[in-house]
């Protein structure tokens, strides 16, 4: 079945892979491509050596078959030769507000734990991607990890009063705070800069959960996995213009 999408969500896995998500051009269903283990390499966003895969990027590509399993209710899988750029959409927040939700837990539906970080339940609810505007920002925070990596979150309140800090792995997020980080710009210093630049914009969120692990297996965390604002932090770029190290490319 071929499709149109446009994309909204593009998160760093680990092992240079990526995870993508978009909505269905005709009925904005939310969709999510994947692929069997190991998953989606972060060079698939390329052809020809031009990026075709990115946020707001419209798409056409085949889905193959649902692979779903609730919460994770959008997964399809697809085949990684057949994705084909379209054009880039100027109306972002048009199609943000396809899948906009008054609050986190309205957009899951189903309680959020706080007992360890935020998560849910596996093999429950509805959706595991969705769209909300937060109420107050309260801080960036960008700063080593106890397992030594880079740590990105974002503490903020949604519009129900509940507050939230949760990681982001929102691909072109990383990479930009990567791309400032330099003798005279220290992490501390960024995360100041952007908390001021989401304090004074019109921010939206994208929220995803994350499937459940060896540890915690019967939970999904909440993650953030695409943050726009308007005006745009980014100046209408994308996450490839902040690479210094592009990975190897297809052809």
């Amino acid at each position: 079945m071929i499709s149109k999408l446009v994309i909204t969500d593009l998160t760093r896995m680990q092992g240079g892979r990526v995870c993508i998500a978009g909505y269905d051009t005709e009925d904005h269903r939310c969709i999510r491509p994947t692929l069997p283990p190991p998953g989606i390499p972060e060079n698939i966003l390329y052809k020809s050596n031009k990026v075709v895969v990115h946020p707001f990027a419209e798409i056409e590509l085949e889905l193959l078959k649902p692979d779903s399993q609730p919460p994770h209710t959008e997964d399809y899988r697809f085949n990684p030769y057949s994705i084909h750029y379209l054009n880039t959409i100027r109306d972002r927040q048009a199609v943000l507000e396809w899948s906009l939700f008054d609050s986190v837990t309205s957009l899951f539906e189903q309680p959020i734990y706080t007992d360890v970080g935020y998560s849910v339940m596996d093999c429950q609810g509805p959706r595991s991607l969705g769209t909300i505007r937060p109420q107050t920002i309260i801080s960036v925070i960008y700063e080593p990890s106890y397992e030594g990596a880079w740590d990105y979150r974002l503490h903020f309140v949604d519009e129900s009063g509940e507050a939230y800090r949760l990681k982001i792995t929102d691909l072109t997020w990383q990479y930009y705070c990567q791309s400032l980080r330099g003798p005279t710009a220290e992490p501390k210093i960024i995360a100041d800069e952007l908390t001021n630049r989401l304090r004074n914009s019109k921010v939206y969120l994208r929220i995803g959960l994350a499937r459940g692990w060896k540890k915690f297996p019967d939970r999904c965390f909440l993650q953030i996995t695409g943050v726009y604002n308007f005006p745009d932090y980014l100046d209408g770029r994308i996450f490839a213009d902040f690479i210094t190290n592009k990975p190897q490319l297809r052809k």
